[in-house]
């Protein structure tokens, strides 16, 4: 197919008595009043509009005229309709949002705030020059997501404003037309999927391929073509012949009002898709060929006796075809019995029909056919009048997990990714040893099962069968299989579960048990603390009011879960507390004295010895040094590179102790443990630099894989009073556990 991009045409301005009676045939469903609301939506987009125009040289207003089309094609609510009509006033016009509300409500003002945010947000994320192209996108599909959770609508005119733009994306460049495809059919036809909105996921997929993969489509569409007569004749044949069975049924003509037999062709994506993803050729595909049964039963008082009776007719089709076409073994889906997670119910099966070629038969009621065309966009008919989002938002009970997304991820690129791998990605149904269907990502194993099931079902399981055999943890679960969860009491997750699990919300669960596990290791190391140093000088165990009155001077929090963490960690120390309880008890520490060597050296941790200058290298002031605790004679202070002293670090390392010159800057180890969050690096970094000097060498990395404990480690040249100073600005940064140093040697 030819790339090149159309030349622009300049087409005279439409009046509304132009457009009105494009748009108006489509509103057959909405009562008077109803059309009479989208007519005065379309006066003001008009208006709003007035001069604006598309790539193409059209009037602007054809398009939110188009997409308001497409929207009742869904057979959607008045106020989605003006909302698909306004949907673009607020950003291109002078539009405020009050006068929407003010002339059409709060309804249609929060969709079209929506569908504003969104495009703003992702005209600011690609103008901001400091970030790469991929996360100013993930920034766009966040909002666009979040957007979506607050109210689906949003979605639903997104996906039509999406639909009609691929439409006529031939005005568009090349390169524009690529990144517009493969966003969508990354994106929006997997989310028009899992709203089940079949004919507009159709479209947008076709649509799509045509500009991807430009040759295959017209390749396929060329093949196809050459034998659509021969096609077309043989689904009428067969689409008579099963017409004519069902309405002789005397059980039919019981229990169903109508029944309406049409045939169907697949769409080339799914097509070339199938022939790709099994490595078949075009006539090896069994599906070409294709009837579609809905059926409209009778219906009587009790709603679960008519819910009964409409599954019953379904499967009696069902029979009535496989009596007049021979089945291919293992062609039969029942998601009548086993819904699809958008809610798409349906009988599939697939026959060897007129002259041998396959043909599939899809069987479903009316209201199944509507949920499996319009999805989502089926709740918003007019005739149930339900405009209340959070409704809508129960019956779609996965639109939570983007919400609980939101606050967990801190990054746009990991937030879309879990939303389009676990949300928008393929699905695997499985069953509990009851009959139950659970429905998880595809690529879950055992683990994301547990989890599934229950968080204490994932944290005490030390097995799992499928279909009655055992198997691993990181066993790959597959359609239609009983997944059986062996658990016991004293049972505790392992870290290898990482590796396991395949969705976010099972690693979550198992890496917040472990963040748990660590804090009660934690406290309990901070109370055998507290405890040994209060047995070891005799004095009494503190009482837990006494403890909550420490806390709060200590850690600013009467908890003594908190005051414990504290001390484990070394941010506390256990006389602290004492010197609280006890002031006359517990002495305050003696302040260390200046060295009475006269040299002006000090060792680390104010060792307190003699000290003199090793005659062998001669150590000067400004030299890097260090001293060698000798057998009697107290320290003896040599040059850092003294060959006499290289053997000393060798032989009897653990009489080497740092020394530096008082007064003068020396090169110290740093590091400091804290709890991770967001800016604790820069932070960190910024408390250095307050004081004029620069870090070396800086690493970071979390203590353990499944830690949320990091540890932040450099270099620093500065001299003692400047690390006594680092050393209390580091304390005070929020998060900060402890800090340590320790002289480079």
């Amino acid at each position: 197919m030819s790339q090149h991009t159309p030349e622009a045409v300049f087409f005279e301005p439409l009046a509304v008595e132009a457009l009105w009676p494009q748009l108006e045939p489509h509103l057959y469903y909405l009562p008077e009043e109803a059309r009479a609301q989208v007519r005065k939506a379309l006066e003001f987009a008009h208006q709003a509009h007035q001069g604006q125009r598309r790539r193409s040289g059209e009037p602007y207003i054809t398009h939110p005229v188009a997409v308001a089309q497409i929207l009742a094609e869904l057979r959607l609510d008045a106020e989605t309709l003006m909302a698909g009509l306004l949907h673009d006033t607020i950003e291109d016009t002078e539009t405020k949002p009050e006068e929407i509300e003010e002339r059409f409500g709060a309804g249609v003002r929060r969709i079209v705030e929506g569908e504003t945010k969104v495009s703003k947000l992702y005209k600011l994320a690609h103008a901001a020059q400091d970030k790469p192209a991929e996360e100013k996108h993930a920034e766009d599909l966040r909002q666009m997501f979040i957007a979506m959770a607050e109210d689906v609508r949003i979605i639903i005119v997104k996906l039509a404003d999406r639909l009609h733009n691929l439409r006529t994306l031939e005005f568009m460049p090349p390169e524009k037309q690529q990144r517009i495809a493969r966003e969508t059919l990354e994106i929006y036809a997997p989310l028009a999927h899992r709203l089940g909105i079949g004919q507009v996921k159709l479209e947008l997929e076709d649509l799509s391929f045509r500009y991807l993969e430009p040759e295959a489509f017209a390749s396929l569409e060329a093949r196809l073509k050459s034998h659509r007569a021969e096609r077309e004749a043989a689904v009428q044949t067969a689409r008579e012949k099963l017409e004519q069975a069902l309405l002789r049924d005397f059980v039919l003509r019981q229990s169903v009002e109508r029944l309406e037999v049409t045939g169907r062709t697949k769409h080339l994506y799914s097509i070339w898709k199938k022939m790709q993803r099994e490595g078949k050729a075009l006539e090896q595909i069994y599906d070409l060929l294709a009837l579609r049964v809905v059926l409209e039963p009778k219906k009587g008082p009790d709603a679960e006796e008519n819910a009964l009776r409409e599954k019953q007719v379904c499967y009696h089709v069902l029979g009535l075809v496989h009596a007049l076409w021979q089945p291919i073994p293992g062609r039969v889906k029942d998601y009548i019995a086993v819904p699809k997670p958008n809610g798409y119910q349906s009988l599939h099966t697939t026959v060897i029909a007129v002259n041998g070629l396959p043909l599939e038969v899809q069987i479903r009621t009316k209201e199944m056919h509507q949920v499996a065309e319009f999805g989502i966009a089926a709740h918003w008919l007019y005739k149930e009048g339900l405009t209340d989002p959070e409704e809508l938002r129960r019956r779609v009970s996965w639109l939570k997990n983007i919400q609980d997304w939101q606050q967990e991820y801190s990054s746009s690129r990991d937030f879309v990714e879990a939303v389009t791998k676990e949300l928008l990605g393929g699905r695997v149904f499985v069953f509990t040893p009851k009959g139950k269907i659970i429905n998880l990502p595809k690529g879950s194993t055992p683990v994301d099962f547990a989890y599934h099931i229950h968080t204490e079902v994932g944290h005490h399981m030390v097995g799992a069968k499928v279909n009655g055999r055992i198997v691993p943890l990181s066993y790959e679960l597959q359609n239609g299989e009983i997944v059986e969860i062996l658990t016991a009491k004293t049972a505790h997750p392992s870290k290898d579960w990482m590796e396991y699990a395949k969705t976010r919300s099972a690693k979550q669960k198992i890496r917040m048990f472990f963040r748990a596990f660590e804090r009660a290791e934690t406290l309990e190391k901070g109370m055998r603390m507290l405890e040994k140093y209060f047995k070891r000088r005799g004095l009494p165990k503190p009482l837990e009011s006494q403890l909550e009155e420490v806390g709060r001077k200590l850690v600013k929090s009467p908890a003594p879960e908190d005051l414990y963490a504290a001390i484990a960690a070394g941010r506390v120390a256990p006389q602290q507390v004492a010197r609280l309880l006890l002031p006359k008890a517990e002495p305050p520490p003696p302040k260390p004295k200046p060295p009475k060597n006269g040299l002006g050296i000090r060792l680390e941790a104010d060792l307190q010895a003699p000290i003199h200058l090793a005659s062998c290298c001669g150590p000067a002031k400004g030299d890097a040094i260090l001293g060698y605790i000798t057998r009697g004679r107290g320290v003896s202070i040599h040059k850092a590179g003294c060959p006499n002293m290289r053997r000393l670090m060798e032989q009897e390392a653990g009489r080497v102790v740092p020394a530096y010159w008082e007064g003068l800057s020396r090169v110290m180890q740093l590091e400091v443990l804290a709890d991770d969050r967001a800016g604790l690096l820069r932070d960190v970094m910024d408390a250095i630099a307050s004081l004029g000097k620069s870090a070396m060498g800086v690493t970071s990395s979390p203590t353990s894989p499944l830690s949320s404990l990091f540890r932040i480690s450099t270099r620093v040249d500065l001299s003692e009073a400047e690390q006594r100073l680092l050393d209390e600005r580091l304390r005070c940064v929020p998060s900060v556990r402890s800090v340590r140093w320790s002289q480079v040697l």
